[in-house]
């Protein structure tokens, strides 16, 4: 077979290009730096190991039993399970709570799930209703698993669960309680010469005088003044 010596060269010059651009995708895939969770602390916290640095995390929206509390042991290995030497998508929700733990999202099943929301599904830890505000997606988890009575929720243990604080009690039914024992003040007309009318006298708020609660005077003969005279 021959060839000519152009279609040589050019050969030859395609074929370098093809190996240069190979040995740098190599290369840059082995200088990737490898992220991924190295150590559960307890339920729901971990420390993030990378090249350059150490992390200690919690996952957000979720609470656990305590050390001594019923389903702790179970939470721990779930905990370990899930996130032990994964490389995790991690979505920071707060930078720092008051622990000094950077609260993320913790991804999982490329996306499809979430740590929390497996761990709230699966009875493990409830929904932590006032760090998420409510979320949607773990309330409908925390429905189904208390109504399945999975996990925790099949226990008759006082985990002291968190929700939102109460909102505050309408006012109107305290004050209508307190109306309804209240005594209502009569005012009474107390006329410039110091005569104290009722407010069914016919004298009342005639001529010159003043309206009081508590008058001082002397009482009306009629309608009796400060006292209810009887018919």
């Amino acid at each position: 077979m021959k060839f000519s010596l152009p279609r040589f060269l050019c050969f030859f010059c395609l074929l370098g290009v093809f190996i240069g651009h190979s040995s740098r995708a190599l290369d840059t895939n082995s200088s990737q730096k490898k992220i991924e969770i190295i150590r559960v602390i307890q339920p729901g916290v971990f420390d993030l190991q990378s090249s350059d640095y150490l992390v200690r995390m919690r996952a957000w929206g979720v609470s656990f039993p305590t050390r001594g509390q019923p389903g702790y042991e179970a939470a721990l290995a779930f905990t370990e399970k899930k996130l032990i030497s994964i490389i995790p998508g991690i979505t920071v929700k707060r930078e720092f709570d008051d622990l000094n733990f950077k609260v993320v999202d913790v991804e999982l099943a490329g996306g499809s799930t979430s740590f929390s929301k497996d761990a709230i599904t699966f009875g493990v830890g409830w929904h932590n209703e006032v760090e998420t505000n409510r979320y949607g997606p773990f309330l409908m988890a925390q429905l189904k698993a208390k109504r399945m009575k999975t996990g925790i929720w099949g226990t008759e243990f006082d985990y002291n669960i968190s929700s939102l604080p109460q909102k505050p009690k309408p006012q109107l039914p305290t004050l209508f309680n307190q109306r309804q024992n209240f005594i209502p003040s009569i005012s009474f007309w107390v006329t410039s010469f110091g005569k104290i009318h009722r407010p069914e006298c016919s004298f009342y708020e005639r001529g010159r005088g003043t309206l009081s609660t508590k008058p001082k005077g002397s009482d009306c003969r009629i309608c009796g003044g400060r006292k209810l005279r009887s018919r």
